[in-house]
């Protein structure tokens, strides 16, 4: 079965080229130290691990955990994969053409139920929301979304965060009719900065928050969970439930692997900022240091909380999204949370 997964990855991925969210990279990860002695030793078993986006300080612990030869303690070698636009992580995962990706937790829900996709998350990278809501501080939106009313509010498109937006407004008591709705695409930014918008949902607190505060741009920001939205994992793991299922040790090695790079990035952001210019950064996916480390330092408190140690995830958590999503339209049928996540052993 591994012999048929790494040929099918190998077939299905060795046309990808560039590094960023529109050239789509294959990164080899390499084993270091004595880890890569060892690795000499014996043959590292392949895995395929599609991102979420370009790598940026989220993906961290991923090539910590390669540059310090955990992975090949493992007993594996992972490939980093940035998506291209004919990359879509969760649809290589079922397909069996990638052993990981990172996606979203919704989007776990809607494949397993809507697409009949064979997957379900591992692991959580982070354990809050990403996403949130903003606004300009110039105008006169404030924490009581009743201030909504009149108002223009822009999504980038997907069907999740016009259900956001309809639980917003319902939570502060208007008529989907006293807020206009727009599609902006991906201007999130741009239509806000522009005042082509009032208030936007979807943009990431980690990235496009940090941009337009480092531009000059006062932004107030409100999480979608304080309004009725459910608490979402910023990001997480999926893998195919059946390859899961036939070989548990090697995506449990993988995940001891990921927790251990997660240890030392949490460690020490120096050395981390350094993997970061060093191993993410390149022509093709330039990085603004001071950004990436106010980045680093946002995702630090997300992605491991009191609680909720780094790749653990909760039922009730799952067993909320679900219903939600049931609620708005975005899954035509219920299931259980066992179903689509599955607690990692480290």
């Amino acid at each position: 079965m591994t012999l048929l997964l790494t040929m099918i990855a190998a077939i299905g991925l060795s046309a990808c080229g560039g590094s960023n969210a529109s050239s789509g990279t294959q990164a080899e990860t390499p084993a270091a130290g004595t880890s890569q002695d060892a690795a000499e030793d014996r043959e590292l078993r392949e895995i395929d691990v599609v991102l979420d986006w370009y790598p940026n300080a989220v993906h961290t612990f991923l090539y910590e955990a390669a540059d310090k030869g955990y992975f090949a303690e493992e007993g594996l070698k992972v490939n980093i994969i940035s998506p291209a636009e004919s990359i879509d992580a969760l649809t290589f995962v079922a397909t069996g053409r990638a052993q990981i990706g990172l996606t979203y937790p919704v989007d776990v829900v809607m494949g397993a139920v809507n697409e009949q996709m064979p997957v379900t998350a591992i692991g959580a990278v982070v354990q809050d929301e990403l996403s949130c809501m903003a606004s300009l501080a110039e105008t006169d939106i404030t924490a009581d979304m009743s201030s909504l009313k009149g108002k223009k509010v822009g999504h980038s498109g997907p069907a999740v965060e016009e259900a956001v937006i309809r639980t917003i407004i319902a939570n502060a008591g208007l008529s989907e009719k006293d807020v206009e709705v727009i599609n902006v695409g991906f201007d999130l930014t741009s239509s806000l900065t522009t005042g082509s918008t009032d208030m936007v949902v979807g943009t990431f607190i980690n990235d496009e928050i940090v941009t337009m505060r480092n531009a000059g741009y006062d932004v107030n920001v409100w999480k979608n969970q304080d309004y009725g939205v459910p608490r979402m994992y910023g990001l997480v793991m999926a893998a195919n439930t059946d390859a899961v299922a036939k070989d548990p040790e090697l995506y449990q090695a993988f995940l001891r692997a990921c927790d251990k790079g997660f240890d030392d990035m949490q460690a020490d952001e120096e050395e981390s900022m350094k993997i970061i210019m060093s191993d993410l950064n390149s022509d093709d996916n330039p990085l603004d240091e001071a950004q990436q480390k106010e980045s680093y330092e946002i995702l630090m408190p997300l992605m491991e909380q009191d609680g909720r140690p780094f790749l653990s995830m909760q039922e009730k958590d799952w067993q909320d999204i679900i219903d939600w999503m049931l609620e708005n339209g975005l899954i035509s049928e219920t299931l259980a949370p066992s179903e689509i996540y599955l607690a990692p052993e480290l």
